[in-house]
Formats: C-alpha cells, sequence, structure tokens
C-alpha cells in the first residue's frame, strides 16, 4: 500500500517562473506565466490548456525558450496522471528544441525530467542513466542546485532498491547542498526523505527527529503539500511504532490540509496509514471504516477530472484555435485577391491539394494513434486479468494449504478434549468453517485443476452426467494431455467451458453434449456442441448477462478466437482456437 510519501524532483528553480523567457514576444511569456501561476494553484486542467497552447510550431520558432518550458511543464501534467508515453514525447520535444537552439542549460533539466518517467517505470538503470548525464552537464554549467535534485532523485532509485546506506548518502549530499544554496523547501524535502529510509531500517528515533525537522520548516513556509505529505509519513510512522493516538492525530493532520488543497494523492494514502494504524492497535472496526475511506479517495483520486468543466475550456480552446486557422485563410485570401485571375486559379488548386493531403495526412495519424490506444488498452487489460488469475490461484492455495490445514490441526486437537457438549460445538464449529475455507477455494479455483486441465474437464463431464439427464462425452487428443499449460490460461479454459456447459444445460434443451480438443501446428481447437433447440443468429450479442461477455473476454485475453454456429432446431456448436502458449 501507498502510504509514505517520497518527494521526488521534477523542477527546479529555473522551470519554476518564465521571467527569464520575456523577448520579444511579450504576450507569449505573459501567457506562460499565467499557465504556471495557475498549476501552482493546482488547476492543472487550465495550465495544460495553456501550455498546449505555446508548444505550437510557431512559437518552437520564435521563442524556444517558452516553447522548451511550456512543454516541459505539459510532461510533468501527463507525468503526474500517468500518461507516460505522452509525458515522454513532450520532453523529447523539449531535448530536441534545446539542442537545436542552443539551449545548454535546459538539456540537464530535461533529462533528469526524463529520469523521473523511467522510476515511474520501474526501469531504474535507465533512470540513472539519465541522472548521471544531467550531472555531467551540471557541472559544466555549474549548476549545483540542479546536481542536488538528480542526486535526491538518484536516493529515490537506490530506496526503491533496498540500498537504504546508499540512498542516506545520496539524500545527505543533497541536503548539504540546499543547505549552503539556503533553499528552504528543498531542505525540507530532504530531511522528509531522510526519514522515510530511516524508518524502513526500523531507526524510529531518527526518522522522527528528520520529519519533524522537514515539518517545522514547511509550517514556516507555509507549504501545504509538503506540510501534509510529512504530517501523514509521521502518522504512518506512529502506527508502526504502535502509537495509535499520535499516528491517528498526525494523520486528521494531514487529512484536513489534503482537503483543502484538494491533494487527492495525500487523502487516499492518509487513509491507508490510519487503516494501517488502527489494524495494528486492534481497532478493527476503525481501520475497516478507514480502508473504506481510503478505497473511495483512491477512486476519487484515480477519476478528479471535472468533465463538465474540461468540455467547456476545450470548447473554448478549439474555436479559439480555429477562428485563428480562419482569420490566417482570410488574410491570405485577401493577398491573393490582387493576383492575376490565372495565378489566382492555380494557387487555389494548389491549396486544395495541400489541404486533402494533409486532412489525409491527418486521418492517417489518428488512425494510427486510435489503434495504439486500442493496443495499449488491451495489453493492460490482459495484464489486469492475469494478475487476478495468479491472485485467485495464490489465494486458493493459501486458504487450502495454510489456513485449512491449521482449522484441521485444531479439530484434532480439541478431538483430544473430554467429549463434552461445548467441546462439540467447537468442532461442529470448525467442520463448518473448514467447509466453507474449501468452497472458497474451490470457487477461487477448481480442486481437479491440480492435476492439469484435461482431468479437469473430465472431471466436469463426469459431474454432468451424475448430476443431470444428459449424457456428456470427451475426446482430447493425446499431443494435448503432454501440454503443460500455464496456470491462468488452464483456469481460463476451464471457466470458458464451464460457463458454455452451464448455457447449454440451463437453456439448450438438450440431450447430448460433445467436447474434443485438438492440436494443429501451434493452435489448440476446443470445440463444444450439442442437440439442443439452438439459438437465433442475435440471441448471444442481444444477452444482457455477463456470462458470454465473461467467455469472450478470457478468449480475447488468451489472443483467441471464439465462433458459434447455431440455428433454431439444428443445435449449437462453438469453436474455440487457441495459440499454444503452455
Amino acid at each position: 500500500m501507498k502510504t509514505l510519501l517520497t518527494l521526488i524532483i521534477c523542477f527546479s528553480s529555473l522551470f519554476l517562473s518564465g521571467q527569464d523567457t520575456i523577448g520579444s514576444d511579450t504576450a507569449l511569456a505573459n501567457k506562460l506565466e499565467q499557465a504556471l501561476q495557475l498549476l501552482n494553484n493546482y488547476k492543472t486542467e487550465e495550465a495544460a490548456l495553456l501550455f498546449k497552447q505555446l508548444t505550437i510550431a510557431d512559437v518552437q520558432k520564435k521563442q524556444p525558450d517558452v516553447y522548451i518550458k511550456a512543454a516541459l511543464n505539459l510532461g510533468r501534467i501527463y507525468g503526474d496522471r500517468g500518461e507516460n508515453v505522452l509525458a515522454m514525447q513532450h520532453y523529447q520535444d523539449a531535448l530536441n528544441t534545446a539542442e537545436t537552439a542552443n539551449k545548454k542549460k535546459a538539456v540537464p533539466h530535461i533529462l533528469k525530467n526524463m529520469g523521473v518517467l523511467y522510476v515511474s517505470w520501474k526501469k531504474f538503470d535507465k533512470a540513472t542513466e539519465y541522472y548521471d548525464k544531467a550531472i555531467v552537464i551540471a557541472k559544466e554549467n555549474e549548476d549545483d542546485e540542479l546536481i542536488a535534485d538528480c542526486e535526491n532523485n538518484k536516493g529515490i532509485v537506490s530506496e526503491q532498491l533496498n540500498k537504504y546506506d546508499e540512498a542516506l548518502e545520496l539524500y545527505k549530499s543533497a541536503l548539504a547542498i540546499y543547505i549552503d544554496k539556503n533553499i528552504p523547501e528543498k531542505v525540507a524535502m530532504a530531511y522528509s526523505n531522510i526519514a522515510i529510509v530511516h524508518k524502513f531500517q526500523k531507526n524510529y528515533t531518527q526518522s522522527i527527529e528528520y520529519n519533524l525537522k522537514a515539518i517545522s520548516i514547511s509550517e514556516k513556509l507555509n507549504d501545504k503539500w509538503s506540510m501534509a505529505a510529512t504530517y501523514n509519513n509521521i502518522g504512518n510512522l506512529y502506527g508502526e511504532m504502535g502509537d495509535y493516538k499520535k499516528a491517528i492525530e498526525y494523520c486528521e493532520k494531514a487529512l484536513a490540509l489534503a482537503k483543502e488543497i484538494d491533494a487527492g494523492e495525500i487523502i487516499e494514502s492518509t487513509y491507508d496509514s490510519m487503516a494501517e494504524a488502527a489494524a495494528k492497535a486492534g481497532d478493527y472496526k476503525n481501520a475497516f471504516a478507514y480502508h473504506k475511506l481510503f478505497s473511495e479517495a483512491l477512486n476519487q483520486f484515480i477519476n478528479t477530472e471535472n468533465t463538465k468543466q474540461l468540455t467547456e475550456l476545450n470548447i473554448k480552446y478549439e474555436t479559439e484555435r480555429k477562428q485563428n486557422i480562419i482569420n490566417q485563410q482570410q488574410f491570405e485570401i485577401k493577398q491573393k485577391n490582387n493576383w492575376l485571375l490565372f495565378g489566382a486559379i492555380l494557387f487555389l488548386i494548389l491549396l486544395l491539394a495541400i489541404y486533402f493531403i494533409y486532412k489525409n495526412y491527418k486521418n492517417k495519424q489518428e488512425r494510427l494513434l486510435q489503434k495504439e490506444v486500442f493496443r495499449q488498452q488491451e495489453l493492460a487489460a490482459k495484464s489486469l486479468f492475469e494478475g487476478e488469475q495468479k491472485e485467485r490461484i495464490r489465494i486458493a492455495r493459501d486458504l487450502h494449504d495454510s489456513v485449512g490445514q491449521m482449522l484441521s490441526l485444531v479439530k484434532m486437537n480439541l478431538s483430544s478434549f473430554n467429549k463434552t457438549e461445548d467441546t462439540a460445538n467447537v468442532q461442529q464449529l470448525v467442520d463448518k468453517t473448514i467447509d466453507e475455507i474449501r468452497n472458497i477455494s474451490h470457487n477461487l479455483i477448481p480442486e481437479e485443476l491440480n492435476f492439469g486441465i484435461v482431468p479437469a474437464l473430465e472431471n466436469l463431464s463426469d459431474k454432468v452426467n451424475q448430476t443431470t439427464s444428459l449424457k456428456m462425452t470427451v475426446n482430447i487428443a493425446e499431443d494435448i494431455r503432454q501440454i503443460t499449460f500455464q496456470k491462468q490460461n488452464e483456469l481460463s479454459i476451464y471457466r470458458v467451458v464451464q460457463e458454455i456447459l452451464n448455457n447449454m444445460i440451463k437453456h439448450a434443451d438438450a440431450s447430448i453434449i460433445d467436447l474434443s480438443m485438438n492440436k494443429v501446428n501451434e493452435l489448440l481447437y476446443l470445440v463444444i456442441k450439442d442437440n439442443g433447440k439452438g439459438m437465433s443468429d442475435d440471441a448471444i450479442s442481444n444477452a444482457k448477462g455477463i456470462g458470454w461477455k465473461n467467455i469472450f473476454t478470457r478468449v480475447r485475453l488468451m489472443d483467441g478466437t471464439i465462433n458459434i454456429a447455431s440455428g433454431k432446431l439444428n443445435g449449437t456448436q462453438i469453436d474455440i482456437t487457441i495459440p499454444q502458449n503452455g
């Protein structure tokens, strides 16, 4: 659970202000200042729209400083949202512009931000590579503050890798520079990060000491975000130390500030800290309540966008953009009207050709982008599904192998006592508990799968034959029996067959069901058919239940295909093709 908030540096003072960008176009610099002010006031969506207006080719050419800073801040916003691919695209645009415009001071700052993204991707070697590149250039520029920022961020990498002594050394090196440069907000940040490392090392006294130093500075600066984050860290620390009262006291301070500044990440982290502290203190009622609030805050944090407001702002931005294009076109048309008729006709033909080429190109790019979005969504869904399958398998085994065995031992011990009425009641309760655990374990992953998918399907057929009036046969090729499947794929195949059989038993009015499985090349063919009344063409597509949706989802996430042939009074045949991935 995310209960501690480590502070990572994205921007140093060079990129927190637009004052040093004012050049020939004061309007652009003013718009950058306005966007930065909105961002500092946590009005992220409004700031993002202004930054988008500054990351266009015209600004890139006329005012590269403005363009670089707008691209960096836009990347930061996307990074905070977890849209790291878009964030990296903006950082790369900023880096290309800085190198082309010979803006050497900006380059190490951009490299550092790229390192931050790689940390979020857990690619720590790549992150360290970017931080080291930034440090080399920062030393050439004699930018000590940036060197300290990179050391702080490298400390976070070491902390993530559980190299606590190395992390402490890096944090303290950065702290020395911040103190020397008199940058109190970063001094407080370094203290907070050092406190977290001491907490992981169980050095609670030192952790409290550094946390209190951090909070003292943050309170003087009235940095409410840092105050809330540090209060949460202190509350979490007291919770681990077993001081429930102080844990809740500091967490409530964090919660009040976080709600004041609408810091969703801190709100959900604080509820998580409170839930852990209550659970450790044995206050399970409040632990459950805090955990429920944590779940609600987490969902709210993930869905913080105000859809109506965002839509209105986007419409405003697109309207202004289209109006600027129209005005430019009208100006050009007015100039071209002075040309000779022949020249005007040629120009219009050329303009139309360019327009259609651009429209073609734009449509192609949008299709490619949409395709990539769908691909990323599919990968994310597949990863989530596989993780859920693995967790179900783990929980089922834990319930069966650990809790079930422990209850069995309890039952055995109780049986050695005198057979009093109380003992009998307890034994009866233990029996019921063991049965319930066995049922839960079986629902998570059937016991039959412990012997493989083929025995599990044959066992399923036996149950159908024993509990219904249907006659079910199973024909599985010998080469299928030699394949060892991944557990999550075995479970998916079993659930798909189970769901299809349930539908046939309930709705098909069939007397015979045949199941066969064969292997051709690297593909597995699973066929299930019945002699029932069949279905109309649109019966499945119009089904309101989640059964068929689950079937299609499971097959798709195994990179398989499903084909259904059915007609009224002609029975139903379902063909499933799955790549061999055992």
